[in-house]
């Protein structure tokens, strides 16, 4: 079981673990860090990473924008050069009164946040999407968070807003991720059990469909405890009685505490807490449509399939080996064409399967 560790915390950027005296007034960075990597905005104080234009390394005094010898955010730029203009707004509710699920094969609710380097033009989106616009200080351009999707009208809706990214030369670099959440209301304490157990004995084949960057990054990192760690704890009797009573929702929270989740596992649990989702941040940053779309359609059908499964079930459907586990994937999520896909990027990846 990982250790307990009540005075120390990880660093979200270089993912060491340090007393709380050493981290700064930017949540989860370190002094070390924020001192190299991040400054404030001279405008509102928001704070801003640092950034050479063009390049995927960082620089003294080389900020995301400098308006007339500042260093502001984006939205003080906009309002410096424009001060009707909007810069960052919510995302809309989707609505589709007759959704059709023939090419996502779940009926699973969804959604996606596209974290972006440079995202020409965006404010022309305002009132025109159902994409929301915010600040993330962890990248240098903006982030755009999808309402609840689900169906193939979901995946069209993404696929519309990556058009208009594309068209406009939008950018991803190293420091972008790609988060895609997968919605888990109304599952009981042991199906969520079962698809935890099944992502983290699946890990490392999904790892091999994703960016190198990706694998272990400090924004994506692996979970410390292991399906070891994950089956005493169900079936802990000392456990089991402090969620004696509790709601099945409350119950996944008490085991989520219990195993030390942090927010910035490739998996991160912590979301159903938050959002009544899990959130998957594997994927890197793009602006490729048929990448989030096949990689949401995947994950849907996976959830679907593992859901009523036990965990003596899923360790024998997935066995010791990316090769066996890729097989025993490609049955669940059918479609010949979407394992040809995973197969295709765990071969750019150097991580044949």
């Amino acid at each position: 079981m990982p250790t307990l560790t009540e005075t120390l915390f990880r660093c979200g950027e270089c993912g060491q673990r340090k007393p709380r005296s050493r981290f700064s007034v930017a949540n989860g960075i370190c002094l070390a860090c924020f001192d190299q990597k991040y400054c404030f905005c001279e405008e509102c104080g928001e704070v801003l990473r640092r950034r050479v234009r063009g390049h995927s390394y960082y620089g003294p005094f080389e900020c995301v924008n400098v308006y007339r010898g500042q260093v502001v955010c984006y939205r003080c730029l906009a309002r410096l050069r424009a001060p009707c203009g909007q810069e960052c707004w919510p995302r809309k509710a989707s609505d589709v009164s007759i959704a059709t699920y023939n090419r996502i094969g779940s009926k699973r609710k969804y959604g996606v946040e596209i974290e972006t380097a440079e995202c020409a033009r965006h404010r022309d989106l305002h009132g025109h999407t159902k994409f929301g616009c915010k600040g993330d200080c962890s990248i240098p351009g903006l982030e755009f968070d999808s309402p609840i999707l689900y169906g193939d009208e979901g995946l069209d809706c993404i696929a519309k807003f990556l058009r208009y990214a594309v068209r406009h030369g939008w950018d991803t670099d190293e420091q972008c991720g790609c988060h895609t959440h997968y919605d888990m209301r109304g599952e009981s304490y042991e199906q969520l059990c079962s698809m935890a157990y099944a992502y983290r004995k699946t890990l490392a084949l999904w790892e091999a469909f994703v960016s190198p960057h990706r694998r272990n990054g400090v924004y994506s990192c692996p979970p410390e405890w292991t399906c070891s760690d994950f089956k005493h704890c169900v079936a802990n009797c000392d456990f089991n009685r402090t969620i004696t009573g509790l709601d099945d929702s409350a119950k996944f929270t008490e085991l989520v505490d219990y195993l030390e989740c942090e927010r910035y596992e490739a998996i991160n649990l912590r979301a159903h807490q938050d959002h009544w989702t899990f959130e998957v941040r594997m994927l890197e940053g793009t602006c490729d449509a048929s990448v989030i779309c096949n990689w949401i359609t995947t994950h849907c059908r996976f959830i679907d399939a593992v859901k009523d499964m036990n965990f003596d079930e899923i360790d024998d459907l997935f066995r010791a080996g990316r090769r066996p586990q890729f097989r025993a994937l490609s049955g669940l999520i059918g479609g010949d064409d979407l394992a040809e896909w995973l197969k295709q990027r765990a071969r750019t990846n150097g991580q044949p399967v």
